[in-house]
């Protein structure tokens, strides 16, 4: 029904400038240049190409400066309202499906390999150098040994990630996809040194995870680490491939992201809540500028238990 698209495109960007039927080649004026204009209904150039076969858009002449470019998703995330993303994911054809799976093969093309010098801390003893301060660091924020073998932390002192811990992901095949490099000392810069691969492909720890529990999509590794069941975004957007996946998910999906980041979540919850999803996605608004894992490094997991039993909203709470 992609024949739909170009409806749902005008209701947002106004009339067309070119329409090409046989290729789904269709031109705008761009949103974001003709407000830097001061044509608010338009400029007239028609920057803005948008293919609805191939399910991208790109602006020929701000794309490289305010990145208006990607998935028509993410164009009417940015510029239309959340009827129109309804409307546009009722009738959107299988190409999300075909993206997403171009976006796991780039991703899987990085060979992805842990740091030099990496040790697993389960194989590890006091003895070794700087053991002590890594296990100081790790239990100042109150992670456990238990927490230590699941996510199968490690860390190193050598080559270029040296005194850092690490943090493994695995993608549903228990392969090695991406890992977080975090400095323990406070002084050294800078704080996380992550690999190359692009992480927007990819679900970190996609092996842990079950669908048919309640999904809890947090923004850090640490978030994640003190959160069953969860999904660490590493910042605030949900990819297509992620989307795609949680279309599958069979319990709620909580959003809970840092005190700060309230308005990131009410967005994240207009583009879950469809499909599949519609009617259970919740967001968690954490207090007192807090995130989960100085939650859980003050109040140890009852505090995690309190915050997602007391400060969970509905979406009709939530005045979205």
């Amino acid at each position: 029904m992609s024949f739909l698209i170009p409806d749902i495109l005008s209701s947002f960007l106004g009339s067309s400038r070119s329409h090409h039927e046989s290729n789904g080649q269709i031109a705008f004026d761009c949103p974001v240049c003709s407000e830097e204009g001061g044509h608010m209904g338009g400029d007239g150039k028609g920057n803005l190409e948008v293919n609805y076969i191939d399910g991208v858009y790109n602006c020929w002449k701000c794309s490289g400066t305010h990145g208006t470019h990607g998935t028509i998703g993410k164009l009417i995330y940015r510029h239309g309202s959340k009827d129109n993303m309804r409307d546009y994911l009722l009738v959107k054809p299988d190409y999300a499906y075909l993206q997403s799976e171009r976006d796991n093969k780039e991703v899987a093309e990085i060979i992805v390999t842990l740091p030099e010098g990496y040790k697993r801390l389960s194989d590890c003893n006091s003895f070794q150098w700087k053991y002590g301060e890594v296990m100081a660091y790790l239990k100042k924020r109150g992670i456990t040994k238990e927490m230590i073998d699941y996510y199968n932390i490690g860390y190193t002192t050598e080559g270029t990630h040296h005194d850092r811990i690490i943090i493994p992901s695995y993608d549903k095949n228990g392969t090695l996809n991406y890992y977080i490099a975090r400095a323990w000392s406070k002084y050294a810069k800078p704080k996380y040194l992550n690999p190359d691969a692009e992480k927007m492909g990819l679900i970190f720890n996609e092996e842990k995870l079950n669908l048919d529990a309640t999904i809890f999509l947090v923004e850090g590794v640490f978030d994640h680490i003190v959160i069953p069941n969860s999904i660490p975004l590493l910042g605030k957007l949900v990819s297509d491939t992620l989307w795609l996946t949680l279309q599958s998910a069979r319990a709620n999906i909580v959003i809970v992201l840092d005190a700060d980041a309230i308005e990131d979540a009410k967005a994240l919850y207009l583009k879950l809540n469809s499909g599949n999803l519609r009617g259970r996605v919740i967001i968690c608004e954490i207090p007192n500028n807090n995130d989960p894992s100085t939650i859980f490094e003050k109040l140890g997991a009852n505090g995690i238990q309190k915050l997602l039993r007391n400060w969970c909203i509905t979406p009709s709470e939530s005045k979205l």
